[in-house]
């Protein structure tokens, strides 16, 4: 686990988010307010900051934790 990547970082976070993609019912085509076309992780950083940090907190506890986990 030397690598950035695998860190439980920021880039990390949004990368991940990215890579699971917009939940179903935030699709602007589904009624919700985020186009279709963008990356989530990314856009949730821009465009919503103070939810982007809460996300990333948790998820940063909980990826510490399996890291321990598996120690």
């Amino acid at each position: 686990m030397n690598r950035k990547e695998d860190r439980p970082s920021k880039i990390a976070y949004e990368r991940n988010l990215n890579q699971k993609g917009i939940p179903a019912k935030k699709k602007k085509s589904n009624g919700g307010h985020i186009p279709d076309y963008v990356k989530y992780g990314t856009w949730l950083r821009v465009n919503d900051p103070k939810s982007f940090e809460k996300g990333y907190k948790k998820w940063r506890t909980k990826m510490r934790s399996e890291m321990e986990e598996n120690l």
